[in-house]
């Protein structure tokens, strides 16, 4: 149903892995600083042509990325022909450019004998965009152009920088050029006409860059199905059928399907280009951008690190360091990344907007109202600051005060679809689902190849016709054909809880909290994040929980104990919405599981062991991004174990006031290095010292040590061989001391459980059932088991209250449901036994029409 995004990008890992550390600390050390930006590049040595002169080879290097290891061989060029003048400024040029000395490459770009060269005109105008001389660029592009009125390089630059400086009507006359008359290159295109620039990898790739903002500007994309192939095929001719060599028709190729939200496509196009220049700069930040999307703030680092090993003080690399810690929830280090880069261009717009977001993200808006007016100031019209503040506040969901910066960045560039994709998938995650399809479908329109944008607008076509259930507190979504049991239970179940969780927390909801339920799981991970697959069952954004159905079946995550998630669910509704969204993650998450009021899982019992005996517990700077970016596979599990420990930890130390107090310095923006010592009187250090011994004194009591397991073999053994013999009351007995030594440990209640059931101890058979129940998630068989029980012992509101927990579990298991109305027809709960009547015949229903569809799939 859903066109395929990449869950995770290991190509950052591959292509910038960094060597060893002592290498990293000689190259970093003094004199070396001094040394080695004046050493070649330490890559593979490259093959020339027999053929090839010093010159040649100075621009396959500089091309290759060698950048001054073409510098070296230039300098050795004693007496240049007046013809290899301007190809010689050339090439220092683009080599010195790559490297961030620009006032080198200017000085070299404006000697006499080369400054009129038409190409050496368009680089020169290059690196003044790249120094923020935008207006002395422009200049220079305007001139030239008035002697080369035909230039294809320089149209399409004098309208980049035009963008950059926020002239877009400017800018769109100059990419306008290309489908005018005489030109008309996209129509000659389309038409298959030869002209001789159509043979030049470099001017099909200038053109199809041109006629893709041209394009977007224009909002030419609106409602062209064709019109994206069609410049897509200029750029895949470029690389692929006229010159294989040149990687930049690639690296434009990557650009154009990030504009698409195509990354995968990206990606595939990046790789090429850095096997071809592993040092080219903008591939990298390119892939700096991809990887930090995916929250891989390490290899976001490792591209930082080899952008700067190409030009130490590169901005696009401060810029790009800037938005890793901000990513990461930590605008004041941000900062004076920064302000680095506008130490060195006051007028960067792209720092500018950042910075307004920093100061946004802390709550200071006068800081980003007198930013943005000083941008203003530059760029009356400005969208793209506005839209560096939007996308902050929006991955923070700041919900209200993002969509005031997206409405502005909508009005003020309307062709731009990254705006309305933001708004329109903000809008979901706030559950304003009619706002959001207005929202979405006008970006659409403009750009109808948009990956993202269709699968939202797929799901929202298949969710407009999914029923709900209103209630006081909720509304319930579901899909009436694949799971029509899903209002029977859901809502009651959630208003019981409601006054629970809220008085917890002290906080209600203002609005109604959406329930929506997926009948698959790759429905649910788009209306999630977008892509199609997120590896849970359940997700808050605030007022929405989303959730796979709880149904067996190859399309979704099998069943689980929905009830629980639910309250897990909510109970992050409440605590972001008492944060007003600043919650840590990991806090949210901690709490979630501690409202559970449900045992460590035993999973989590070998897992919390080792963490703790090893202290391999993830330092609490580290712990929200153990989540999102889980380095191994315990890793995630691990932080959810954590983060419940240390809110169960200061419940029981500093009470729940300590964790009230907490919830509300988040939501005045403190870092969570001022909360903790506030609020515990402890700096984080001394605080997660104490918590490792806390932890320590838990697991001392699980019976994990040598002695204590060596006990514990010794008794499983005789217990397993009185099972054997069939000796059930003796081996109850050595079973009973097992699960004594061992509390946390499944096995010996899984074996009482049994034990009891063959000598017929009906009340010590429930209690090791109901431990049982308690901790499973998936498995409704205890539940049922001991519901079973409770019937055969006319115990019926235990019964009842038994096979209600099986249904929770699986409210698609026909038996279950079957008992449990046998057993409220014996409480005289008749609400409650019609409604099971309805449910076993959907049920039934469902099973006749799966059962017809498995035999025509066979036919």
């Amino acid at each position: 149903m859903f066109r395929r995004l990449p869950v995770c990008l290991l190509l950052t890992v591959t292509v910038f892995a960094t060597p060893g550390i002592a290498l990293d600390l000689v190259n970093d050390s003094v004199p070396m600083k001094w040394i080695e930006p004046l050493l070649p590049e330490n890559l593979p040595e490259l093959k020339y042509p027999a053929y090839f002169n010093d010159l040649d080879k100075a621009r396959a290097q500089a091309f290759a990325g060698r950048y001054k290891l073409s510098l070296i061989t230039l300098s050795k060029l004693k007496e240049l022909k007046p013809d290899q003048l301007a190809d010689a400024a050339l090439v220092k040029g683009e080599a010195l450019d790559a490297l961030g000395r620009w006032d080198e490459a200017i000085e070299v770009l404006s000697e006499a004998k080369v400054a009129d060269d038409p190409g050496v005109q368009v680089l020169h105008a290059q690196v003044l965009s790249h120094m923020d001389r935008n207006d002395d660029a422009i200049a220079l592009l305007k001139d030239h152009l008035q002697k080369n009125a035909d230039s294809i390089p320089a149209h399409y630059w004098l309208g980049h920088v035009y963008e950059q400086v926020g002239d877009i009507p400017a800018a769109r006359d100059q990419y306008s050029w290309f489908v005018s008359d005489p030109q008309q290159f996209l129509r000659k295109w389309e038409l298959h006409e030869h002209l001789p620039v159509f043979d030049k990898a470099p001017q099909v790739t200038i053109i199809a860059h041109a006629l893709d903002r041209w394009a977007a500007l224009t909002q030419a994309y609106r409602n062209n199905a064709n019109l994206d192939r069609t410049i897509l095929s200029f750029f895949v001719k470029a690389f692929d059928e006229i010159d294989r060599e040149y990687y930049p028709a690639r690296l434009a190729a990557a650009e154009y399907f990030l504009s698409h939200d195509q990354t995968e496509d990206a990606v595939e196009q990046l790789k090429a280009v850095l096997t071809a220049n592993p040092n080219d700069l903008e591939a990298m930040r390119l892939m700096g951008r991809i990887a930090l999307s995916q929250f891989d703030f390490d290899a976001t680092d490792r591209v930082i690190g080899a952008m700067r090993k190409v030009d130490r003080h590169s901005l696009d690399a401060d810029l790009l360091d800037a938005r890793n810690l901000m990513a990461q929830r930590r605008p004041e280090d941000a900062q004076p990344s920064i302000e680095k880069v506008l130490g060195q261009q006051a007028k960067n717009i792209e720092a500018m907007g950042l910075l307004a977001a920093v100061n946004a993200l802390r709550l200071k808006e006068d800081k980003v109202d007198a930013i943005l007016r000083q941008v203003e100031a530059i760029d009356p019209n400005n969208a793209s600051a506005y839209l560096e503040v939007a996308e902050q506040l929006d991955s923070m969901r700041q919900y209200p005060r993002a969509i005031d910066k997206y409405k502005v960045v909508v009005q003020r560039a309307p062709w731009w679809t990254a705006a309305l994709n933001g708004l329109g998938l903000l809008y979901t995650q706030s559950g304003d689902e009619d706002k959001a399809r207005e929202a979405l479908e006008a970006a659409h329109q403009l750009d109808p190849f948009n990956l993202r944008t269709t699968n939202y607008l797929q799901l929202l076509d298949k969710m407009a016709s999914y029923a709900r259930k209103e209630t006081d507190h909720f509304v319930v979504l579901y899909d009436p054909q694949t799971d029509p049991v899903i209002p029977e239970y859901f809502s009651d179940y959630l208003e019981s809880v409601e006054s629970q969780v809220c008085d917890t927390f002290k906080y209600t909801p203002a609005v109604k909290t959406y329930i929506e339920v997926f009948p698959t799981h790759e429905a649910f991970s788009v209306r999630t994040t977008g892509s199609t697959w997120l590896p849970t069952v359940g997700a808050s954004t605030g007022r929405i929980i989303a959730l796979v159905a709880p149904r067996p079946g190859k399309n979704t995550l099998g069943t689980f104990n929905w009830a629980r998630v639910l309250r897990h669910e909510y109970t992050h509704v409440v605590t972001i919405g008492a944060t007003d969204n600043r919650i840590a993650h990991w806090f949210t998450e901690g709490l979630a599981v501690y409202e559970e009021q449900s045992p460590v899982p035993w999973e989590w019992v070998p897992m919390l062991y080792q963490a703790v005996n090893k202290k391999q517990f993830f330092p609490l700077d580290k712990l929200t991004w153990a989540f999102v970016r889980p380095k191994r596979p315990i890793d995630r599990q691990l932080a959810y174990a954590e983060s419940y420990w240390i809110c169960q930890y200061v419940e029981q130390t500093y009470g729940h006031d300590a964790i009230l107090k907490m919830l509300d310095l988040m939501r005045h923006a403190d870092r969570q290095e001022d909360v903790f010592p506030k609020v515990t009187g402890k700096a984080i250090p001394q605080f997660m010292s104490e918590f490792q011994a806390w932890a320590e004194q838990q697991v001392s009591k699980w019976g994990y040590d040598e002695q204590t397991s060596k006990k514990y073999e010794e008794l499983r053994k005789l217990g397993d061989d009185l099972i054997q013999s069939r000796q059930w009351a003796e081996a109850a007995k050595i079973w009973e001391q097992i699960a004594a030594l061992r509390p946390v440990d499944q096995l010996p209640h899984q074996r009482l459980a049994g034990l009891y059931f063959k000598v017929r101890d009906r009340e010590k058979e429930i209690q090791q059932l109901e431990i049982l129940m308690k901790v499973e998630l998936k498995d409704n068989r205890y539940a049922v088991r001991a519901a079973r029980a409770c019937r055969d012992a006319e115990q019926w509101d235990k019964a009842a209250r038994y096979a209600l927990d099986a249904v929770y579990i699986n409210p698609y298991d026909l038996p279950a449901h079957e008992l449990l109305e046998q057993v409220l027809e014996k409480t005289d709960d008749a609400k409650g036994a019609e409604r099971e009547k309805r449910v076993i015949d959907e049920l039934t229903q469902l099973q006749k029409q799966e059962e017809a569809s498995e035999r025509t799939e066979k036919e």
